[in-house]
């Protein structure tokens, strides 16, 4: 039973006729890793950083998505260097995502700044026909994998000071399309993100920070996602997020130190398949390889 809902995934997915899919893949504690979907966000702590995140989906179906994000960023003065892996797996169908970011800062007022970011690098999908149980092999379409590769730019701008942000940015301004011999079209339907957060301090041990991220892709539904975390002593981050007609959410953090930050989710979906999966779980870890008394910027611990 649990293996009908990855098909009809699938079927959404890479159709004979045509590909529709978000390209991108969803994080729920997409506070911590917001380069992934905005250029303008690298380099906005002013610190050289690295970030490893991880996601298993619907944990208990077979072929069920897995997402793997790798980020690097490198602040200099008023400008920063940034590079993304992403490896998304589904079944058989795997995607590979790799891009270069560059970003400007821009001083607004004494505390306020404007950040503009560009994003360029490769798309890859492949649909490994192998993997699929074919009752007729001798199909024209299912004598060679699937594949399309392109190239990929985006844009982005996040507006940011030590207790609040805002960001729009779209990741994928290319909508090229890749056509073989069967005529499969895979279409890259064109995203739009706007992001926010809010710092509130609740007393010198306590502050509360909720956020949202809101999804906008042609063609499908409008996604959001609504979080609230509240920090304790800058040290133990609790939370929950809920994710428009889709999922619950439980969120925890630890800043091991002020260099070592690590954290875990966990999603309960609203839909039926809540019935055959265990859950989605997402681990992040971010180290942070400048010292406070290095940074270009803000010395807070704080998610944004």
């Amino acid at each position: 039973m649990k293996n009908i809902y990855l098909i009809l995934i699938l079927i959404a997915l890479w159709s004979p006729e045509q590909i529709l899919a978000q390209d991108f893949p969803l994080h729920t504690q997409y506070m911590y890793n917001k380069m992934a979907i905005n250029p303008a966000v690298v380099g906005v702590k002013g610190k050289m950083s690295l970030l490893l995140m991880h996601r298993s989906q619907w944990v208990n179906v077979d072929g069920a998505p897995m997402s793997t994000d790798l980020a690097f960023e490198y602040p200099y003065e008023k400008t920063a260097l940034g590079m993304g892996i992403n490896y998304d797996v589904l079944g058989p169908v795997s995607q590979i995502t790799g891009n270069f970011q560059f970003s400007y800062n821009l001083e607004l007022s004494f505390t306020t700044y404007l950040s503009l970011g560009i994003s360029a690098g490769i798309y890859n999908r492949t649909l490994d026909i192998s993997k699929l149980n074919i009752q007729d092999p001798t199909e024209a379409i299912f004598s060679n994998d699937l594949k399309t590769t392109d190239f990929n730019v985006g844009i982005g701008a996040f507006m940011y000071s030590e207790i609040w942000y805002f960001g729009v940015s779209i990741p994928n301004l290319n909508l090229q399309s890749e056509y073989n011999s069967l005529l499969v079209y895979d279409k890259h339907l064109l995203q739009t993100y706007v992001m926010g957060g809010y710092n509130i301090d609740l007393n010198r041990d306590m502050t509360l920070q909720p956020s949202f991220l809101v999804r906008y892709v042609q063609d499908l539904p409008l996604s959001a996602d609504l979080s609230i975390n509240l920090q304790w002593n800058e040290s133990l981050t609790t939370g929950i997020a809920y994710r428009l007609n889709a999922a619950y959410s439980l969120l925890v953090g630890f800043n091991i130190s002020r260099q070592l930050h690590i954290g875990y989710a966990f999603d309960w979906d609203q839909n039926p398949i809540n019935k055959v999966n265990y859950g989605s779980h997402e681990v992040f870890v971010r180290y942070f390889l400048t010292r406070d008394e290095n940074s270009l910027r803000y010395q807070s611990p704080r998610f944004f």
